[in-house]
Order: C-alpha cells, then structure tokens, then sequence
C-alpha cells in the first residue's frame, strides 16, 4: 500500500484565516472524516482562529489552531508527534515559502505525507508528495473535492454545507422574534466587490417601501462599523434597519437561518449564508468567477461580465463566455437585485416568518 492509501490519525490544514477558505477546510475535514481516512483534522490558520472557532461547535474532530511567527508553535509541535496528512490550500499567487517549508518539515517525519496545489512556485513538486493543479475554469468546491481523489478515496459529501448550534438568544435581543426580516452584508474584503453606500441604501430602502413590515438586518465586522453607519444614515424608517456589527460566528448563523433570505456579495459571511442553506441572493460585484457560491442549491447568483450590460443569474452563460477569465464582473446594479427581492418577497408572503430556531 502506498504512503497516501494508509489511513493517518491526523490531517493538518494550512489555510489563511478566510471565513470562505475556513469554510472549505471544513468541507474538506467532513469528506476526509466521512471516508475514514482520518479520525481528526486540524486548521491551522494565522489570523481569525478565535472567531473562526464558533464555527466547529458541530465538529468535535476537527480543531482550529492559530499560528503565526509569534504564537502558537507548542500547540503544532504537540499535533506532529505522529503521522499526519498536511494539506495545502489553492491560491491564485504564491503560497507564503515559510508555510510550503513548515508543511514539508511535518512531512519528513516517519509515515507523514504532503499534498498541495500547483502555484506561480516551481518549487512544489519538489516539496509535495502529491501535487494538484489548481483549476480555475472549475469551482473552487469542485477543487476541494479533488483532494479525495488524488488520495483515492470516495467524494462522500456532495455539496458543501455547515451544521452550527444556534444562539437562541440573539433573535429576541435584536426584538425580531416574531417580526419579518431580511440579513444584508453589504462589505467585502476588497471594496470593489462591496456594495456602495448609495447603492446599499437604495436596496435597503426598496425592501422597506414594498413590505410594510419587512426588517433589516445591517451586519458587517467591527472595522466596518463606520461604513455601516453612513448606509443607515438618512434612511427614513431607521426603527426598521438594526445593525449588527461584530457579531460572534454563532450569533450571525443564528440571524441568518432565522431571515427570510439574506443578501451579500461574493464574500465569506455569504458563504456562511450558503453553507447554512440559506435563501441567498449573491451579487458577484468584481468577484472570482470559481469562488461564486454555484454549489449552494438555495442561492441565486446574479452577475454582470463586463463587457456586458445584461444580468445573468445561470452558470452555463457564464462558463460559455468568460473566456478563461477568473474575474470577467462588472457591478451589478440595484435594480437588478431589487426585481429578484421582489420576487421572493411575492413567494414568501403567505409564509410563516422564519424566526423559530
């Protein structure tokens, strides 16, 4: 038997502290588990772990380990004492050299193995004991899920998905037990893929005017408190639009599976939308076309190439004419988000409000 058909007690994870990326390692620990090829998997991430934590309370295998130059090497050094599977993440760059040697270093020791992806390094296949391509005309799910297949094991778990145990709490604090609301998280990571404070406020208050009832729910980070406030700012009916900023990993899952449908662009707190299965509506404003959430059966993706002035919402379009492109997106204009919002507000208005947990 070869080293990569031998089960291992242990996979480590190095990824880079992303909710979307976190999001995938635990994906990728669910098919490993699943296929009996490891009884626990740890991600190691640099940045986030505390809030990242909140999202394994489901997960008893799998453990979230922060390291970085400063912090965290004891923790690693302790996991490593027996064989283990490390696993590099697809990056459209360079993995960081420090990390490919770290991952190499753990794969010296007796029965270990490392898997990656191919990046702009030459040095990977000198390092990897199994080498992927990263192929970008395919999601980056799809991606993931190739990892079980260079290790020759079963793809077990089809479609990526998140099991979180609610805050019971936080629907009532926000006084939305028993009222209507929509999740908005109009930020993302790079400004070009965030929503516009004009074009924010006009989505917000086209949800307002057509339901009398309907609440929004404003969420973004700590850092983007300020540009949350200046979307709120102005808005006539500001007893209607709450804002929650900061939120723990459980407290936001908690809002978004007791929402109507949420709306986001392509970033990671709209993958934890979908992961959770929620009604999703995703705008992909200048983001990665192999990162849009195509994966989620509850989620509608609408996008614009920018060469194009019309609104698609179906992949076919998309991979018939994106010409290899990884990000071929213009901005998606409110309109077009606002005509798919009333549609659902039209499909959902003899339904009971969603706020049970």
């Amino acid at each position: 038997m070869g080293l990569l058909g031998k089960r291992f007690e242990t996979a480590i994870h190095f990824q880079n502290g992303s909710i979307g990326d976190f999001l995938m390692s635990i994906f990728l620990a669910e098919m490993l588990k699943k296929s009996g090829y490891v009884d626990r998997i740890v991600i190691v991430v640099p940045r986030n772990c505390n809030w990242l934590r909140g999202l394994l309370s489901s997960y008893p295998y799998i453990t979230a380990v922060e390291v970085s130059r400063y912090r965290g090497w004891l923790q690693l050094l302790k996991i490593i004492r027996q064989p283990c599977l490390v696993v590099l993440q697809p990056a459209l760059g360079k993995i960081p050299l420090r990390v490919k040697v770290l991952g190499w270093s753990i794969s010296r020791g007796y029965g270990s193995a490392l898997v990656g992806f191919q990046d702009k390094s030459p040095i990977c296949k000198a390092l990897y004991s199994k080498t992927l391509v990263y192929d970008t005309d395919r999601l980056y799910s799809e991606n993931i899920q190739n990892i079980m297949r260079v290790l020759d094991r079963p793809v077990l778990v089809d479609t990526p998905a998140l099991k979180i145990n609610p805050t019971k709490d936080i629907v009532r604090t926000f006084g939305l037990a028993c009222t209507p609301y929509i999740v908005f998280h109009p930020g993302a990571s790079s400004s070009k893929r965030a929503f516009t404070p004009p074009a924010a406020k006009r989505l917000i208050e086209h949800v307002l005017e057509r339901n009398s009832e309907m609440h929004v729910v404003l969420s973004g980070s700590t850092a983007e408190g300020n540009y949350i406030g200046e979307i709120r700012s102005g808005i006539e009916e500001q007893q209607r639009v709450l804002t929650a900023i900061g939120c723990s990993a459980q407290e936001i899952a908690t809002l978004i599976r007791c929402a109507q449908f949420f709306v986001g662009s392509d970033t990671g707190i709209t993958h934890l939308a979908c992961f959770l299965r929620a009604p999703v509506i995703v705008t992909a404003h200048c983001g990665a076309a192999n990162w849009l959430p195509f994966y989620c059966p509850t989620a509608t993706v609408l996008y614009r190439l920018e060469d194009e002035d019309a609104v698609h919402r179906d992949r076919d379009y998309l991979e018939a004419r994106r010409r290899g492109r990884i990000k071929p997106f213009g901005k998606v204009p409110v309109n077009a988000i606002c005509g798919i919002i009333d549609e659902w507000l039209d499909s959902r208005a003899e339904q009971p409000i969603g706020s049970s947990v």
